[in-house]
Protein backbone atom coordinates (compact mmCIF):
# COMPACT_ATOMS: atom_id res chain seq x y z
CA UNK A 1 0.00 0.00 0.00
CA UNK A 2 1.41 3.39 -1.00
CA UNK A 3 1.97 6.31 1.35
CA UNK A 4 -0.84 8.19 -0.36
CA UNK A 5 -3.29 5.33 0.15
CA UNK A 6 -2.25 4.97 3.80
CA UNK A 7 -2.89 8.69 4.25
CA UNK A 8 -6.38 8.35 2.77
CA UNK A 9 -7.08 5.48 5.18
CA UNK A 10 -5.92 7.67 8.08
CA UNK A 11 -8.41 10.41 7.19
CA UNK A 12 -11.80 10.30 8.87
CA UNK A 13 -15.31 11.59 8.26
CA UNK A 14 -15.90 11.85 12.03
CA UNK A 15 -13.29 14.38 13.16
CA UNK A 16 -10.50 16.49 11.66
CA UNK A 17 -6.87 15.46 11.97
CA UNK A 18 -3.89 17.81 11.97
CA UNK A 19 -0.91 17.50 9.66
CA UNK A 20 1.16 16.30 12.60
CA UNK A 21 -1.40 13.65 13.57
CA UNK A 22 -1.62 12.39 10.01
CA UNK A 23 2.17 12.28 9.66
CA UNK A 24 2.40 10.19 12.82
CA UNK A 25 -0.40 7.85 11.73
CA UNK A 26 1.11 7.24 8.28
CA UNK A 27 4.75 7.25 9.34
CA UNK A 28 5.93 9.94 6.91
CA UNK A 29 7.09 13.54 7.26
CA UNK A 30 4.77 16.50 7.50
CA UNK A 31 5.93 18.02 4.15
CA UNK A 32 4.98 14.77 2.40
CA UNK A 33 1.56 14.81 4.09
CA UNK A 34 0.97 18.38 2.92
CA UNK A 35 1.95 17.49 -0.64
CA UNK A 36 -0.30 14.41 -0.75
CA UNK A 37 -3.23 16.39 0.66
CA UNK A 38 -2.79 19.04 -2.04
CA UNK A 39 -2.71 16.33 -4.71
CA UNK A 40 -5.77 14.58 -3.32
CA UNK A 41 -7.75 17.80 -3.17
CA UNK A 42 -6.75 18.65 -6.75
CA UNK A 43 -7.79 15.15 -7.85
CA UNK A 44 -11.27 15.66 -6.42
CA UNK A 45 -11.19 14.06 -2.97
CA UNK A 46 -13.81 15.94 -0.98
CA UNK A 47 -12.84 17.47 2.36
CA UNK A 48 -15.28 18.84 4.89
CA UNK A 49 -15.01 22.43 6.09
CA UNK A 50 -14.95 22.41 9.90
CA UNK A 51 -14.50 24.91 12.70
CA UNK A 52 -11.51 22.97 14.00
CA UNK A 53 -8.18 23.06 12.15
CA UNK A 54 -7.19 19.95 10.28
CA UNK A 55 -8.45 17.68 7.53
CA UNK A 56 -11.71 15.73 7.60
CA UNK A 57 -13.25 13.81 4.72
CA UNK A 58 -16.55 15.06 3.37
CA UNK A 59 -17.46 11.60 2.08
CA UNK A 60 -16.14 8.22 3.19
CA UNK A 61 -13.86 6.39 0.77
CA UNK A 62 -12.57 2.83 0.83
CA UNK A 63 -9.28 2.38 -1.04
CA UNK A 64 -8.81 -1.09 -2.47
CA UNK A 65 -6.21 -3.42 -0.98
CA UNK A 66 -4.19 -5.55 -3.36
CA UNK A 67 -4.38 -8.67 -1.20
CA UNK A 68 -8.20 -8.50 -1.10
CA UNK A 69 -8.39 -7.73 -4.81
CA UNK A 70 -6.23 -10.69 -5.79
CA UNK A 71 -8.15 -12.98 -3.45
CA UNK A 72 -11.40 -11.96 -5.14
CA UNK A 73 -9.85 -12.49 -8.58
CA UNK A 74 -8.69 -15.96 -7.58
CA UNK A 75 -12.16 -16.81 -6.29
CA UNK A 76 -13.73 -15.78 -9.62
CA UNK A 77 -11.26 -17.89 -11.59
CA UNK A 78 -9.32 -15.05 -13.22
CA UNK A 79 -6.25 -16.76 -14.74
CA UNK A 80 -3.79 -13.85 -14.69
CA UNK A 81 -3.81 -12.81 -11.03
CA UNK A 82 -0.02 -12.46 -10.88
CA UNK A 83 -0.13 -9.97 -13.77
CA UNK A 84 -2.47 -7.52 -12.03
CA UNK A 85 -1.08 -4.18 -10.86
CA UNK A 86 -3.06 -1.88 -8.55
CA UNK A 87 -1.99 1.77 -8.65
CA UNK A 88 -3.07 4.66 -6.49
CA UNK A 89 -2.90 7.19 -9.32
CA UNK A 90 -1.84 7.21 -12.97
CA UNK A 91 -2.32 9.33 -16.07
CA UNK A 92 -4.24 6.52 -17.79
CA UNK A 93 -4.34 2.79 -17.18
CA UNK A 94 -4.15 2.21 -20.94
CA UNK A 95 -1.16 4.53 -21.21
CA UNK A 96 0.53 2.63 -18.39
CA UNK A 97 0.09 -0.66 -20.23
CA UNK A 98 1.33 0.89 -23.46
CA UNK A 99 4.52 1.95 -21.70
CA UNK A 100 5.06 -1.66 -20.59
CA UNK A 101 4.78 -2.98 -24.14
CA UNK A 102 8.49 -2.71 -24.82
CA UNK A 103 9.44 -4.52 -21.63
CA UNK A 104 7.09 -7.48 -21.40
CA UNK A 105 4.31 -9.54 -22.93
CA UNK A 106 1.05 -7.63 -22.51
CA UNK A 107 -1.26 -10.64 -22.81
CA UNK A 108 -3.19 -10.90 -19.55
CA UNK A 109 -1.57 -7.86 -17.95
CA UNK A 110 -4.00 -5.66 -16.04
CA UNK A 111 -3.59 -2.14 -14.70
CA UNK A 112 -6.16 -0.91 -12.17
CA UNK A 113 -6.01 2.56 -10.70
CA UNK A 114 -7.88 4.44 -8.01
CA UNK A 115 -7.54 7.65 -9.99
CA UNK A 116 -6.70 8.70 -13.55
CA UNK A 117 -5.45 12.20 -14.23
CA UNK A 118 -5.80 11.79 -18.00
CA UNK A 119 -8.30 9.00 -18.55
CA UNK A 120 -9.64 8.84 -22.08
CA UNK A 121 -13.01 8.18 -23.58
CA UNK A 122 -14.09 7.84 -27.18
CA UNK A 123 -13.13 10.62 -29.64
CA UNK A 124 -10.53 12.00 -27.22
CA UNK A 125 -12.91 13.03 -24.44
CA UNK A 126 -11.48 13.06 -20.94
CA UNK A 127 -12.72 10.58 -18.36
CA UNK A 128 -11.81 11.81 -14.89
CA UNK A 129 -13.88 10.56 -11.97
CA UNK A 130 -13.35 11.11 -8.25
CA UNK A 131 -10.58 9.04 -6.63
CA UNK A 132 -11.48 5.82 -4.78
CA UNK A 133 -15.06 5.80 -6.03
CA UNK A 134 -15.03 4.29 -9.54
CA UNK A 135 -13.69 1.44 -11.65
CA UNK A 136 -10.79 2.33 -13.95
CA UNK A 137 -8.80 -0.49 -15.52
CA UNK A 138 -7.12 -1.71 -18.68
CA UNK A 139 -6.11 -5.17 -19.87
CA UNK A 140 -3.78 -6.37 -22.59
CA UNK A 141 -4.81 -9.22 -24.89
CA UNK A 142 -3.18 -10.95 -27.86
CA UNK A 143 -5.55 -12.37 -30.49
CA UNK A 144 -4.85 -15.20 -32.88
CA UNK A 145 -6.12 -13.08 -35.76
CA UNK A 146 -5.32 -9.74 -37.35
CA UNK A 147 -6.91 -6.39 -36.64
CA UNK A 148 -9.07 -6.68 -39.76
CA UNK A 149 -10.90 -9.61 -38.14
CA UNK A 150 -11.71 -7.81 -34.89
CA UNK A 151 -14.84 -5.97 -36.00
CA UNK A 152 -17.37 -5.92 -33.18
CA UNK A 153 -14.79 -6.47 -30.41
CA UNK A 154 -15.86 -3.47 -28.32
CA UNK A 155 -19.49 -4.58 -28.74
CA UNK A 156 -18.77 -8.05 -27.34
CA UNK A 157 -16.93 -6.52 -24.39
CA UNK A 158 -19.77 -4.08 -23.74
CA UNK A 159 -22.30 -6.91 -23.82
CA UNK A 160 -20.31 -8.91 -21.24
CA UNK A 161 -20.19 -5.88 -18.94
CA UNK A 162 -23.88 -5.06 -19.37
CA UNK A 163 -24.93 -8.65 -18.69
CA UNK A 164 -22.94 -8.71 -15.45
CA UNK A 165 -24.26 -5.37 -14.23
CA UNK A 166 -27.85 -6.38 -14.96
CA UNK A 167 -27.31 -9.62 -13.04
CA UNK A 168 -26.00 -7.60 -10.08
CA UNK A 169 -29.18 -5.52 -9.99
CA UNK A 170 -28.72 -2.71 -12.49
CA UNK A 171 -31.65 -3.88 -14.59
CA UNK A 172 -31.88 -0.75 -16.76
CA UNK A 173 -28.39 -1.05 -18.25
CA UNK A 174 -28.34 -0.92 -22.05
CA UNK A 175 -25.79 -0.47 -24.82
CA UNK A 176 -25.10 2.55 -27.02
CA UNK A 177 -23.20 1.81 -30.20
CA UNK A 178 -20.31 1.37 -30.42
CA UNK A 179 -18.83 1.24 -26.92
CA UNK A 180 -20.91 2.89 -24.19
CA UNK A 181 -23.01 1.53 -21.35
CA UNK A 182 -26.13 3.54 -20.55
CA UNK A 183 -28.77 3.29 -17.84
CA UNK A 184 -31.97 5.31 -17.56
CA UNK A 185 -30.87 7.36 -20.57
CA UNK A 186 -27.54 8.37 -19.01
CA UNK A 187 -23.97 7.20 -19.53
CA UNK A 188 -22.77 4.66 -16.98
CA UNK A 189 -19.45 3.66 -18.47
CA UNK A 190 -17.53 2.86 -21.58
CA UNK A 191 -15.03 0.65 -23.37
CA UNK A 192 -12.01 1.89 -25.31
CA UNK A 193 -10.11 -0.65 -27.45
CA UNK A 194 -6.72 0.29 -28.87
CA UNK A 195 -5.05 -2.07 -31.35
CA UNK A 196 -1.35 -2.38 -32.08
CA UNK A 197 -1.06 -4.60 -35.11
CA UNK A 198 -1.07 -4.80 -38.87
CA UNK A 199 -4.28 -5.97 -40.46
CA UNK A 200 -3.13 -9.54 -41.18
CA UNK A 201 -0.95 -10.50 -38.20
CA UNK A 202 -1.75 -11.37 -34.60
CA UNK A 203 -3.32 -8.32 -33.02
CA UNK A 204 -2.51 -7.03 -29.57
CA UNK A 205 -5.26 -4.98 -27.93
CA UNK A 206 -5.31 -2.76 -24.88
CA UNK A 207 -8.85 -2.71 -23.54
CA UNK A 208 -9.78 0.18 -21.27
CA UNK A 209 -12.91 0.04 -19.12
CA UNK A 210 -14.38 2.84 -17.04
CA UNK A 211 -17.47 2.50 -14.86
CA UNK A 212 -19.03 5.12 -12.62
CA UNK A 213 -19.46 3.28 -9.34
CA UNK A 214 -20.45 5.76 -6.64
CA UNK A 215 -19.51 9.13 -8.11
CA UNK A 216 -20.33 12.28 -6.09
CA UNK A 217 -19.40 14.63 -8.95
CA UNK A 218 -21.49 13.27 -11.82
CA UNK A 219 -22.41 16.73 -13.07
CA UNK A 220 -18.77 17.72 -13.56
CA UNK A 221 -17.61 14.69 -15.58
CA UNK A 222 -16.60 15.84 -19.06
CA UNK A 223 -18.45 13.27 -21.14
CA UNK A 224 -20.55 15.63 -23.25
CA UNK A 225 -23.75 13.97 -22.01
CA UNK A 226 -25.75 13.15 -18.89
CA UNK A 227 -24.09 10.52 -16.68
CA UNK A 228 -25.15 8.13 -13.93
CA UNK A 229 -23.47 5.63 -11.61
CA UNK A 230 -24.14 2.16 -10.22
CA UNK A 231 -25.14 3.58 -6.85
CA UNK A 232 -28.06 5.25 -8.63
CA UNK A 233 -29.01 2.13 -10.58
CA UNK A 234 -28.68 -0.81 -8.19
CA UNK A 235 -31.46 -1.29 -5.68
CA UNK A 236 -30.06 -2.41 -2.35
CA UNK A 237 -26.42 -2.63 -1.24
CA UNK A 238 -23.65 -2.10 -3.76
CA UNK A 239 -21.08 -4.85 -4.25
CA UNK A 240 -17.58 -3.98 -3.10
CA UNK A 241 -15.43 -2.54 -5.86
CA UNK A 242 -12.92 -5.37 -5.49
CA UNK A 243 -15.72 -7.91 -6.00
CA UNK A 244 -17.08 -6.05 -9.02
CA UNK A 245 -13.64 -5.82 -10.62
CA UNK A 246 -13.16 -9.56 -10.08
CA UNK A 247 -16.47 -10.25 -11.83
CA UNK A 248 -15.63 -7.85 -14.66
CA UNK A 249 -12.16 -9.26 -15.34
CA UNK A 250 -13.29 -12.89 -15.20
CA UNK A 251 -16.16 -12.09 -17.58
CA UNK A 252 -13.80 -10.15 -19.82
CA UNK A 253 -11.44 -13.11 -20.23
CA UNK A 254 -14.33 -15.39 -21.19
CA UNK A 255 -15.65 -12.83 -23.66
CA UNK A 256 -12.22 -12.35 -25.27
CA UNK A 257 -11.57 -16.08 -25.57
CA UNK A 258 -14.98 -16.59 -27.18
CA UNK A 259 -14.43 -13.67 -29.54
CA UNK A 260 -11.02 -14.98 -30.58
CA UNK A 261 -12.60 -18.33 -31.45
CA UNK A 262 -15.94 -17.28 -32.92
CA UNK A 263 -15.93 -13.53 -33.55
CA UNK A 264 -18.86 -11.21 -32.90
CA UNK A 265 -21.66 -13.26 -34.49
CA UNK A 266 -22.61 -15.22 -31.30
CA UNK A 267 -23.00 -11.90 -29.44
CA UNK A 268 -25.04 -10.11 -32.11
CA UNK A 269 -28.52 -11.11 -30.79
CA UNK A 270 -27.61 -10.30 -27.19
CA UNK A 271 -26.19 -6.90 -28.14
CA UNK A 272 -29.26 -6.00 -30.21
CA UNK A 273 -31.54 -6.96 -27.32
CA UNK A 274 -29.88 -4.22 -25.22
CA UNK A 275 -29.56 -1.58 -27.98
CA UNK A 276 -30.88 1.70 -26.55
CA UNK A 277 -31.43 3.10 -30.06
CA UNK A 278 -33.51 0.20 -31.37
CA UNK A 279 -36.64 1.49 -33.09
CA UNK A 280 -35.76 5.13 -32.42
CA UNK A 281 -35.02 7.91 -34.84
CA UNK A 282 -31.27 8.33 -35.08
CA UNK A 283 -28.73 10.13 -37.20
CA UNK A 284 -25.05 9.92 -38.00
CA UNK A 285 -22.58 11.82 -40.09
CA UNK A 286 -19.81 9.97 -41.91
CA UNK A 287 -17.48 11.30 -44.61
CA UNK A 288 -19.64 14.40 -44.87
CA UNK A 289 -22.84 12.41 -45.49
CA UNK A 290 -25.70 12.73 -43.04
CA UNK A 291 -27.66 9.52 -42.50
CA UNK A 292 -30.95 9.55 -40.63
CA UNK A 293 -33.60 6.94 -40.02
CA UNK A 294 -34.70 4.29 -37.54
CA UNK A 295 -32.13 2.37 -35.51
CA UNK A 296 -32.17 -1.36 -36.23
CA UNK A 297 -29.24 -2.69 -34.20
CA UNK A 298 -25.98 -4.11 -35.53
CA UNK A 299 -25.21 -6.58 -38.28
CA UNK A 300 -22.87 -9.57 -38.05
CA UNK A 301 -19.86 -7.30 -38.62
CA UNK A 302 -20.78 -4.96 -35.77
CA UNK A 303 -21.86 -2.14 -38.11
CA UNK A 304 -24.87 -0.17 -36.96
CA UNK A 305 -27.93 -0.36 -39.20
CA UNK A 306 -30.08 2.69 -39.93
CA UNK A 307 -33.24 2.21 -41.97
CA UNK A 308 -33.85 5.29 -44.06
CA UNK A 309 -37.26 6.66 -44.88
CA UNK A 310 -37.19 5.01 -48.33
CA UNK A 311 -36.70 1.57 -46.72
CA UNK A 312 -33.02 1.18 -47.58
CA UNK A 313 -30.51 0.33 -44.85
CA UNK A 314 -27.29 2.24 -44.25
CA UNK A 315 -24.50 0.45 -42.38
CA UNK A 316 -22.55 2.78 -40.07
CA UNK A 317 -18.95 1.74 -39.38
CA UNK A 318 -17.47 2.07 -35.86
CA UNK A 319 -14.73 4.64 -35.54
CA UNK A 320 -15.93 6.82 -38.43
CA UNK A 321 -19.09 8.34 -37.03
CA UNK A 322 -20.96 9.39 -33.95
CA UNK A 323 -24.42 8.03 -33.45
CA UNK A 324 -27.02 9.66 -31.25
CA UNK A 325 -30.70 10.44 -31.03
CA UNK A 326 -32.10 12.70 -33.73
CA UNK A 327 -31.22 16.34 -33.17
CA UNK A 328 -34.64 17.94 -32.44
CA UNK A 329 -33.54 21.29 -33.92
CA UNK A 330 -32.44 19.64 -37.15
CA UNK A 331 -35.65 17.61 -37.22
CA UNK A 332 -37.75 20.77 -36.91
CA UNK A 333 -35.77 22.50 -39.67
CA UNK A 334 -36.17 19.53 -42.00
CA UNK A 335 -39.89 19.30 -41.25
CA UNK A 336 -40.44 22.97 -42.16
CA UNK A 337 -38.33 22.92 -45.33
Amino acid sequence: MTERTRLVRALSTAKPASIAELALAVGIGEPAVKQYLLELEADGLQFQVTASPGYQLGLAVDPMEEVHLKSALTTRGFPFVDQVVLLDTVDSTSNWLTRQAGNSELHGQVCISEFQSAGRGRRGRSWRGSPYRNLMLSMGWRFCKGAAQLGGLSLSIGLALAARLRELGAGKVGLKWPNDLFASGEKLGGVLVELNSSADKEACAIIGIGLNFDEPSLASLDTGQAVTDLASQIKGPLPQRTELIAYVLADLVRALERFDNRGFIPDQPGWNALDIFSGKQVYSVTKGERISGRGEGVDARGYYRVRRGDGSIAAVVAGEVSLSLEDPITAVQEGSA
